[in-house]
């Protein structure tokens, strides 16, 4: 684990790097970022980042942040404040491609992964909300960001609506129109008319409760792969 201090408050998240990293060549980073009453280890342990690792292999670097009392309440936008010390101080030791820095989150790391879409479009380049919300806060900015959302229709703990919710304020920031056309193999779809490089793509299930879905990884990488 790596700490830095950030808002007076130690901080920490954990890195890996390639098995064979070349400091040469720039890679892509993945941010995880855990739901409530996780942990940055449960993302790169067991999770492992949501299935990502598994599709990327030695061709990513991978930063799990820890969040404050297992979650990401984000008051008065500590989180965003820690998240981009951690991404300048990664970006400072590592050879890192600027413009493929990727976040995702599930439940409470997915409210912040919209948080992180809402505010930082200057440092990270796509999100992919699961499960996720307006509830860590979304703060306005004239930076935008590609974006992904993940719900499943019978979420009993972050309502489908909210969901929805997030993934409007996305397409009315990137200038989206109200059509869609399919993507993928599993029902997403994908809004129209939106901003250059900024596409927004829904990803809502019949069901799955509160849970992220066994195609998450295949689609987020799939969809992060777009930005080169």
């Amino acid at each position: 684990m790596h700490s830095l201090t950030s808002d007076s408050i130690e901080r920490s998240y954990w890195i890996e790097l390639p098995a064979t990293y070349d400091r040469n060549k720039a890679y892509p980073v993945i941010i995880g970022l855990h739901w409530r009453d996780g942990s940055a280890a449960d993302v790169y342990g067991w999770s492992a980042f949501f299935g990502l690792k598994n599709l990327y292999g030695d061709n990513a670097i991978f930063i799990a942040p820890q969040g404050l009392d297992k979650g990401w309440a984000n008051t008065g936008d500590r989180d965003i404040r820690f998240l981009r010390a951690m991404i300048g101080e990664v970006q400072q030791g590592a050879c890192t491609d600027p413009q493929r820095v990727f976040a995702t989150g599930f439940s409470f790391g997915g409210m912040m992964s919209n948080a992180i879409g809402c505010q930082m479009g200057d440092v990270v380049r796509a999100i992919v909300p699961m499960a996720g919300s307006l509830w860590s806060g979304c703060a306005s900015s004239s930076y935008k960001v590609a974006a992904l959302f993940i719900h499943a229709k019978d979420d009993n703990t972050v309502p489908y609506s909210a969901g929805m919710e997030a993934r409007d304020v996305f397409l009315k920031r990137n200038s989206c129109s109200a059509a869609t056309v399919p993507l993928g193999s599993n029902g997403c779809v994908e809004y129209q008319g939106c901003d250059s490089g900024k596409p927004v793509v829904w990803c809502g299930t019949e069901t799955g409760g509160h849970w992220y879905p066994g195609f998450s990884a295949q689609e987020s990488k799939a969809f992060f792969d777009r930005f080169k």
